[in-house]
């Protein structure tokens, strides 16, 4: 990991440069429709409910926040909690440069602390980068989610990736 680069819990004082990031990277907050249903007082409640197994982290480059991850519960129920759903957001300038791969390999060098046998991940069909991106780091295709994710302008398949450890 490069020297300027920082790995961090992220803290309530972050939330506006999350939600800024997710906004830029994610398919429904670019078309506007979600920037009305995500806001900072979503982030914030996403801040507050991290835990020591689910948490959710930056990366910064020299001081400032250009990407976050987060690991959460992938299912309700005991049977599944060794199994979380894995995202990652990273600026778009500076996707391509490694930057998710360098937080992946955060969390799998702490899967033991973190508790996972499995990562699920969705990625939207029109994905290709962050498809590409689970493939080089060993996730399988579990599944598709035909036209599920909806808008007045979009419709979207959704794939489900998985990983096992």
């Amino acid at each position: 990991m490069s020297h300027s680069r920082v790995i961090r819990p992220a803290m309530l004082d972050d939330a506006p440069v999350i939600l800024d990031i997710f906004q830029q990277c994610d398919l429904f907050a670019s078309t506007g429709y979600r920037q009305d249903n995500i806001n900072l007082i979503d982030v914030m409640d996403w801040l507050e409910s991290v835990t020591d197994k689910h948490p959710l982290l930056v990366l910064e480059e020299q001081g400032i926040v250009i990407a976050w991850c987060s690991v959460e519960a992938f299912y309700g129920l005991p049977a599944f909690d060794t199994a979380c759903e894995i995202s990652f957001y990273v600026l778009p300038n500076w996707q391509g440069q490694g930057i998710a791969t360098q937080l992946f390999r955060h969390l799998e060098t702490h899967r033991t602390e973190l508790g996972f046998t499995h990562l699920i991940a969705y990625v939207y069909s029109s994905n290709f980068n962050s498809q590409g991106f689970f493939k080089r780091q060993g996730f399988d295709e579990w599944g598709l989610l035909p036209n599920i994710a909806q808008n007045d302008s979009i419709t979207e398949d959704v794939y489900l990736l998985g990983r096992q450890f």
